[in-house]
């Protein structure tokens, strides 16, 4: 029998599907003309291909994906542009629930509000009645499908992290891994200066320059990390909710990132780092360290799988990462953002009745078992086994989108990596990344939460109070900037109190005390 037989069978078996209504025949609910559904997602020209398990997918919803490519690097200019001119995908996804854009959205009709009745789709019922759609309703509608990453707040420590060449610290003398910023400085410099294998090697980089307010800003404080419009309340010695971005801790972040640039341990030319960029200098040498987000292995694919070809050694051997480290008050900490769901779906308001079911019906197929489990790993038997409820990889080395690159777009589309918190999952990587996750989550369930008040950041969007705090735009400014931190500061605050600060926080206030 032909391979491809082969295959068909076994992802009509993974569907439930006899070969007669699967993959040699069209489904009886899909003998009309597939429904088109425009989808824009990162990298989904790569994933969308038309590989058997999107395909299998399609022809047991009656549907047809069209992608719309977007990257980490233009995904926020591309949607921002596409909802000017209106001419949004279907569906898209993007970090819009915490900013201005996504009330400004629901009011213009740009989105399409979810469905209140979601009774035909129970699994995506059940997924919406967690607390993050609670929290991204306006007025009590929702408005987007949000993505869960996390199940609590200290799996948000995952959002940041800092890998270092530990190999070549100890080549430069290093005889202790860090425990304080003072020691990792430190080791980055002692590095730099000794360049073990003369690859001239500079400071640390970042996957995405954006993840450096969210390392470093803990530092000050742990709560000021949050931009557009989600930044986090805290009540002042007057009992009046403030934005805890405009507090004494926060310049002590912007002090202390300003000495880690001006010092060498971050490169100079950080302001212009890409993804790419980022992976090749740390994968060829050229970095000490770099910032990623969503743990240890997410740089499996593109560096770590490819590290003993370039090094002949092993990234796990070499590469260490950073542990939680102390504030300014010695107190161990971490970035604690609006991370338990990272981003989020949106469908267009102009589709069609027709189209918005198809939708619900994908998003609702790929929360369901069957759906999680093929569109995350592909059909039972080929890459993975189920033994007692649970995935058993043939290969951990091996990529799953390698061989179904729909995977790679499928898997993420509604929610992020559900192995961190499903056991009957696991990660694409192997287990030892993930033990360095679970080694970082565990020093995060011991750091105190500061009090804060996200029933403000809730008001300010239901209001619909355009002010939005450019984070990342002033920590990069600041951090690379040659004039005193406190007088850029000082001119930074006074734009936001020309931009509504004082206005804006008698508002919620206001509505706070009704």
């Amino acid at each position: 029998m032909k391979r491809g037989n082969v295959l068909k069978k076994t992802l009509a078996a993974a569907l439930g599907l006899t070969m007669s209504l699967s993959l040699q025949t069209v489904p009886a609910m899909a003998e009309e003309a597939p429904v088109e559904i425009t989808i824009a997602t990162w990298n989904a020209d790569a994933g969308f291909q038309g590989d058997a398990v999107q395909t299998a997918i399609e022809e047991k919803l009656g549907i047809k994906i069209v992608p719309m490519n977007v990257t980490w690097d233009d995904y926020m200019q591309k949607i921002q542009l596409w909802a000017s001119s209106g001419s949004l995908p279907d569906v898209f996804v993007g970090p819009f629930r915490t900013t201005a854009t996504y009330p400004q959205w629901a009011d213009q009709g740009v989105i399409s509000a979810i469905p209140g009745d979601l009774s035909a789709y129970p699994n995506l019922e059940e997924y919406l009645s967690g607390g993050a759609a609670e929290e991204a309703k306006l007025n009590g509608t929702l408005y987007c499908i949000p993505r869960q990453t996390y199940p609590d707040q200290y799996w948000t420590c995952l959002d940041r992290i800092i890998c270092y060449r530990w190999d070549l610290a100890q080549k430069a003398g290093i005889e202790k891994e860090p425990e304080t910023w003072d020691e990792f400085s430190e080791m980055i410099q002692a590095i730099i200066a000794a360049d073990p294998d003369g690859t001239g090697i500079g400071g640390m980089t970042a996957s995405d320059k954006n993840l450096m307010s969210g390392m470093l800003m803990p530092y000050g404080s742990s709560i000021a990390v949050d931009g557009g419009s989600s930044f986090k309340w805290v009540k002042d010695e007057n009992g009046q909710y403030v934005p805890a971005y405009f507090t004494e801790d926060a310049l002590e972040g912007f002090r202390f990132a300003r000495n880690l640039y001006d010092s060498g341990v971050i490169e100079k030319d950080i302001a212009l780092t890409t993804n790419q960029s980022a992976e090749e200098k740390f994968l060829q040498g050229s970095s000490a360290a770099i910032v990623i987000s969503g743990g240890f292995g997410n740089k499996y694919e593109k560096v770590a799988r490819y590290w003993e070809e370039v090094h002949g050694s092993s990234y796990l051997d070499d590469v260490k990462a950073l542990n939680l480290m102390p504030d300014k008050d010695g107190n161990k900490t971490y970035v604690m953002s609006n991370s338990y769901a990272w981003s989020e779906s949106y469908i267009n308001a102009g589709v069609s009745e027709e189209k918005m079911d198809k939708i619900l019906k994908l998003y609702d197929y790929l929360l369901s078992d069957e759906g999680a489990f093929l569109s995350t790993y592909g059909p039972e038997g080929e890459l993975y086994d189920m033994e007692d409820g649970k995935v058993v990889l043939h290969d951990a080395d091996k990529m799953i989108k390698d061989v179904y690159p729909s995977c790679d777009v499928l898997s993420t589309l509604v929610r992020w990596n559900p192995s961190t918190y499903d056991n009957r999952f696991v990660a694409v990587w192997p287990k030892e990344y993930t033990e360095v996750d679970n080694l970082l989550v565990a020093q995060a369930a011991e750091v105190e939460i500061p009090e804060f008040y996200p029933e403000c950041t809730q008001k300010l969007l239901e209001l619909g109070i355009e002010f939005t705090v450019n984070l990342d735009e002033d920590f990069l400014s600041i951090m690379t900037g040659e004039e005193p931190v406190e007088e850029m500061w000082e001119e930074i605050y006074k734009q936001y109190e020309a931009e509504g600060l004082s206005d804006m926080i008698t508002q919620i206030n206001g509505a706070m005390a009704e």
